[in-house]
């Protein structure tokens, strides 16, 4: 009777685990197989070491955005910049909600008083804060939604002085608009 036992448990087991949810499908914006994300300026992104898609605001291939901005023409160009095919970047409408917001501020008290913007990943709704206090060209304001809109695709800070790129933590380190090698960068994570 031992190995009936034995075997009824064993049986049970795999049932078990057969009756179970099916996999999940697979990620259909995987890159190529054993390529390397980009590497982070890690003096700038903390504990981020690569590009990242699980530290981004992508949500089903797409990021849907709210704008309560009055930076209509930066945040035009950075849509424009990023929309290099993979990622659609659309704003939101009646049937989604949105995956981040573009929003002003005016301050320069404490974290606020040199920088230019911020994107403040979290639960719900991620944000893309611009400073208007900081923010007095046209030039810096383009700049800084591009960036902004970068780290919501899961780019981290890049270090300048190894390529030209618009992942540079400062805006005077730039460049207007992803570089070929951000393209690329794009690619490696999004395909």
């Amino acid at each position: 009777m031992k190995p009936l036992r034995a075997m009824l448990t064993v049986t049970s087991l795999v049932a078990g685990l057969t009756a179970a949810a099916p996999p999940p499908a697979p990620d259909t914006y995987a890159p190529a197989a054993a390529a390397a994300y980009a590497a982070c300026w890690t003096k700038y992104s903390g504990a981020q070491t690569t590009d990242s898609r699980g530290n981004s605001s992508v949500d089903g291939g797409e990021i849907t955005y709210d704008d309560s901005t009055n930076l209509d023409d930066a945040l035009s160009h950075a849509v424009k910049s990023w929309s290099l095919g993979t990622i659609k970047i659309r704003k939101d409408d009646a049937t989604s909600y949105a995956d981040v917001e573009f929003k002003d501020t005016n301050r320069t008290d404490g974290q606020w008083r040199d920088l230019y913007g911020y994107w403040e990943h979290g639960p719900g709704t991620d944000v893309i804060w611009l400073n208007l206090a900081n923010l007095t060209t046209t030039e810096a304001k383009r700049k800084t939604a591009a960036h902004e809109l970068g780290h919501a695709l899961g780019f981290c800070h890049k270090d300048p002085s190894e390529y030209a790129t618009l992942m540079a933590p400062h805006t005077g380190d730039m460049a207007s608009a992803p570089t070929a090698k951000d393209k690329k960068n794009y690619t490696l994570l999004w395909g």
